[in-house]
């Protein structure tokens, strides 16, 4: 639900009023230009969250975005957000705009990506949007004494981002608009002598890019991983406003 009439978001606004959670602006911190870390603090005593699910603002009057938390304590009334200041859309000059004393209104956490404690493999594939799934997955596998492991596709100037949270072990490959996840097959190919052992005991989170998700499940699938082995969130599609 990127955009809606004015008329229809003030609707929701009353209709799923139970489902808004308060939330004040506590902490903000640049990690570079382009990353904003934002801490929200609110009551989530009756939430329920897993790592990998989404929250979602109302940005405009017209537009909602969708936002996967780095972090989400709902004993401590705590959800941490990186965003990723990429264009001139609604979602990033709404998120330019937060400082310490804002009050928002947050909309979940809920959706269809989560973390599946079955499995105590754990690998996260996604672009610079998925920096801070990466950082939530990393720290809750860690919790549970699981193996995790992240590669992210990025643009040249952004390969250092994944060392700004302690993603280890962790790989950046570039970032191809014409061939999307091409370079991250190709690392996947050399290396699939170590990962492919313990393939069966290994879920892949595939988010960022729709094109990359759909190439990379291809690929995946063809490696003789199974369908309920790999979870999708796109984070963006070319010539989709929002997601």
């Amino acid at each position: 639900m990127p955009s809606v009439p004015k008329w229809l978001g003030d609707t929701m606004d009353v209709v799923f009023r139970n489902m808004y959670h308060p939330v004040i602006v506590t902490n903000v911190h640049y990690l570079n230009n382009q990353l904003k870390k934002v801490r929200f603090e609110g009551d989530f005593s009756k939430t329920k969250f897993t790592p990998g699910n989404v929250v979602e603002f109302r940005v405009t009057p017209n537009d909602f975005r969708h936002y996967t938390p780095s972090y989400f304590n709902t004993t401590e009334g705590v959800c941490e957000i990186v965003f990723y200041l990429h264009a001139g859309g609604p979602g990033s000059h709404w998120a330019k705009q937060l400082q310490p004393g804002d009050t928002v209104k947050l909309l979940g956490p809920g959706g269809k990506l989560s973390y599946l404690p079955a499995f105590s493999n754990h690998f996260v594939f996604g672009d610079e949007t998925a920096i801070g799934l990466m950082n939530c997955v990393k720290e809750e596998a860690d919790r549970s004494g699981h193996s995790f492991f992240a590669l992210a596709e990025t643009q040249v100037a952004h390969r250092d981002w994944i060392h700004l949270f302690s993603l280890q072990p962790a790989v950046s490959v570039e970032s191809s608009s014409g061939d999307p996840a091409i370079p991250a097959i190709r690392f996947l190919n050399d290396v699939a002598e170590e990962w492919e052992p313990s393939v069966k005991d290994t879920c892949f989170y595939l988010t960022g890019r729709a094109k990359s998700i759909l190439a990379m499940r291809k690929y995946l699938l063809s490696r003789g991983v199974g369908m309920k082995q790999i979870k999708t969130e796109p984070y963006w599609a070319e010539g989709k406003k929002g997601l």
